[in-house]
Order: C-alpha cells, then sequence, then structure tokens
C-alpha cells in the first residue's frame, strides 16, 4: 500500500502549518498544496505594514520561494479548488485537473464582505486582505487627499493607523458604538478613539454608509444614513470577513458559521479536514461554538490537522480569543475571556491611568486568570496569554497579578513555591 497523499486547500498559517506538522512525523508522503493565489507564500498580518511603509514587498513574506522543494510539496499555486467529490475523494480545480487525495484539509481562508451598499465597483474602493489588495492601495496614496476606512475592526484599525503614518487625512466609519467592538470593552475603545483623534483621524462611530459616490467611475465620497456626503478619493472596506467554503458545495460538510470541526479538525465527512478562518471549533473557556478568525489560532489549527493527517492522534484544546494590535503607537491586546458575560461570577480587577494612557483588566475565575484586556502597556502579554492558556495559577493571586506588570521571575518563584508545598 502507497504512502497517502495530502491534498491541503490554502497556502497561508494553517495550511503551512499543517504541512510542517505532516512532515515531522512523515518525510515521504505525498503532499500538493491548491492555492488560488500565485506565489510568494506572504502573511496578511503584513499587510497593512507594507502599506505603512514600514516593511517592503518581501516584508509580507512568510516562506521564501524554494520553501515548496524543501518540503517536498507540489505547488499549484494560482489555482482554486472548485468542487470536491467526497464519495470518489476527488477535488476539482480550475486548470481543468481533478485530483485525488486520501486526506483533505480546507485552509482556505476568508474573503471581505462588502456590504450591498451602491457604488462598491468604484475605482478607489478596495478591500486588505490580499498582497494584491496592498499593492494597489499603496499605489491609490499619492493621488488621495482623504481616505476613508469602513468598518474600525482588527482589520480596518490597521489600514486606519497605516494611512496616519503615510500622512493622509482619514476618516473611519464604524457601525457599532466604539471601535474594535470584537477586540476592545469600552474603557480600552475609548483610549483607542483619544489617540486616533490625537493624531487627527476622524472617528464615526454609530454611523452606515448607504452609498459610496462616484464621478467617471472613480470614488469621490460616501453617503451616510443622515444623509451627510462625505467627500474622499480612496475607500478601503473592512466590514468583516466570510470562510472561502464555496468548493464544499453539494459535499454534505456541514456548515454553520464555517466549516464543524471535532477536536481532531475532523468535518462531518471522512477524509476532510478544516482548519483556520475557514473552521468553526470549540471555545476553550465558554464551550461555545466559534469561528476565531486569527492567526496563532490558524496555526494552532493547522499543526492539530497535519498531525490527526499523518496518524498521530492529537486533540485540539479549544479556541482562545487573542487580538493584538497598535494604534498610532499605542499597544492594545484582548486575550482569551477578557468581556465576559455578567452574572457568570467573574471577578473584575481593574487599573487605569489616564495620563500615561494604560488600562489593566485581568478576569478571573475564582483565582483562575480567564482574561486579559491591556493598554499601552504590554510587557508581561505573553506571560498572562501562557497563564491562560494553560489554566495554570502557579499560586499566583489575583492580588499579585492585577496591580501591575508581572515578570518571569515571579512566575518562577511562584513555581518553585508551588514545588515546594
Amino acid at each position: 500500500m502507497g504512502k497517502l497523499h495530502n491534498v491541503i486547500v490554502g497556502a497561508s498559517a494553517a495550511g503551512l502549518a499543517a504541512v510542517e506538522a505532516i512532515r515531522r512525523v512523515d518525510k515521504d508522503c505525498p503532499i500538493t498544496i491548491v492555492s488560488k493565489e500565485p506565489l510568494p507564500l506572504y502573511s496578511r498580518v503584513g499587510l497593512t505594514h507594507f502599506i505603512s511603509r514600514e516593511v517592503g514587498y518581501d516584508g509580507m513574506r512568510m516562506r521564501d520561494d524554494g520553501y515548496f522543494d524543501r518540503m517536498r510539496v507540489r505547488g499549484l499555486m494560482g489555482v482554486a479548488a472548485v468542487a470536491v467529490d467526497p464519495v470518489a475523494h476527488r477535488v476539482r480545480l480550475s486548470n481543468g485537473e481533478s485530483l485525488a487525495y486520501d486526506n483533505l484539509l480546507v485552509a482556505s481562508g476568508s474573503h471581505a464582505v462588502i456590504p450591498p451598499i451602491p457604488g462598491t465597483d468604484l475605482r478607489g474602493v478596495y478591500p486588505c486582505i490580499t498582497n494584491v489588495n496592498a499593492t494597489q492601495i499603496d499605489a491609490a496614496i499619492p493621488s488621495a487627499k482623504e481616505a476613508v476606512v469602513i468598518g474600525a475592526g482588527l482589520i480596518g484599525i490597521q489600514v486606519v493607523d497605516a494611512f496616519a503614518r503615510r500622512g493622509l487625512k482619514t476618516t473611519v466609519i464604524e457601525q457599532m458604538p466604539h471601535v474594535m467592538p470584537a477586540m476592545a470593552d469600552p474603557v480600552s475603545a475609548a483610549m483607542a478613539e483619544e489617540t486616533l483623534r490625537s493624531a487627527g483621524v476622524t472617528v464615526r462611530c454609530g454611523v452606515r454608509a448607504s452609498e459610496l459616490l462616484g464621478k467617471n467611475g472613480q470614488i469621490v465620497g460616501v453617503r451616510v444614513e443622515s444623509g451627510e456626503v462625505l467627500p474622499y478619493q480612496l475607500l478601503v472596506m473592512a466590514a468583516g470577513v466570510a470562510p472561502n467554503i464555496d468548493f464544499l458545495d453539494e459535499t454534505g460538510v456541514t456548515i454553520h458559521r464555517g466549516v464543524l470541526v471535532d477536536a481532531y479538525q475532523r468535518t462531518s465527512v471522512d477524509g476532510i479536514y478544516a482548519a483556520g478562518d475557514v473552521a468553526e471549533t470549540v471555545d476553550m473557556f465558554s464551550g461555545e461554538r466559534v469561528v476565531n478568525a486569527i492567526w496563532p489560532e490558524a496555526l494552532n489549527q493547522g499543526r492539530i490537522a497535519g498531525l490527526n493527517m499523518a496518524g498521530v492522534a492529537t486533540a485540539y484544546e479549544g479556541s482562545m480569543a487573542m487580538n493584538v494590535t497598535t494604534v498610532i503607537g499605542t499597544p492594545i491586546a484582548s486575550i482569551g475571556l477578557w468581556n465576559p458575560k455578567v452574572g457568570e461570577g467573574h471577578q473584575i480587577r481593574e487599573v487605569r491611568d489616564d495620563r500615561r494612557p494604560t488600562y489593566r483588566k485581568l478576569v478571573f475565575d475564582g483565582e483562575q486568570l480567564v482574561g486579559a484586556m491591556l493598554v499601552g502597556d504590554f510587557e508581561d502579554a505573553g506571560i498572562l496569554h501562557n497563564m491562560i492558556r494553560t489554566r495554570i495559577t502557579f499560586t499566583l493571586t489575583p492580588d499579585h497579578l492585577a496591580p501591575a506588570t508581572i515578570r518571569w521571575g515571579t512566575v518562577l518563584r511562584a513555581i518553585g513555591k508551588a514545588g515546594r508545598v
């Protein structure tokens, strides 16, 4: 019997993490990666850093061009998966090929959601989710006097930050009451908004765009629901993302908000796995089903999927929220269960200093740290993340953790103390 053929759809964080996990176990099995995007292999995390000119084009790269050869992978780049036949175990591709698989990993990522408003087809309107988008936005900046970003989530805020660094007069429009609604509480969001306004960014929350206005096919403005018209020559649409799973139609794979997977990243159909932005997993604290479309979880899920595809049974411990960004030089992070529901009995400890400005909110379940919200002081974000993910208290109580930054020396002393008990 020959080696199992592992086919991976998608060449970003989850897909490449799966390749590396498989190769740690099996050096020889055939692996084929199918990606609708051409080379290079790049990181979406680097897109806004390219737009801000903090890195050049190569700074977006995640792996070099020799990666597939070294990993003994057949890379079909610029080729999309069109349909899957789970009975025949074949994937039909946009190049006409029908590719047989033993294990199929759906790691196809997500695409930008474009709201159903008139004018989204105008020139000067871009999503920001591929390196092509990033290069188009970068090229459009010199001829624009004013820019607008629709959506103040993580991607939108990072685009706003990049525009501010480029000296572009920028407005951000967010339909929710405050910026970064999925990763910031009202206190940290207010601090971020003040930082943005101090840098000359116009922040419009609780506002919806109703129409994009054009002249000769080029965007010239945005009409909001109040009827007000705002003049702009460059618009980035950052209104959310949705998973790339059209090619799974008629496969029988169970799909809710994303592709439903079990603890081994297996879908409801034998031989098909899913990881990353497409996968609906379980939140490690609430037990609720979630699609956690963030880079660290894509890496974790891809690794778990790869190990299981290679025959090493490994369970995923569950998804954990972690978002980190910088707003005009002010770092902001939310980790784990940072915004617990009222009435669940969590203890919340907060320290705030508006002069610096800094904000530190830690969430405890008993004496177990389960969430953190940090603004302006980041030094122990990695320590807190480790404590939350591993669910280890180290005998450190809320009184130890809440007031100020904690050092690894304190943690190690606590471990030693626990070992002597």
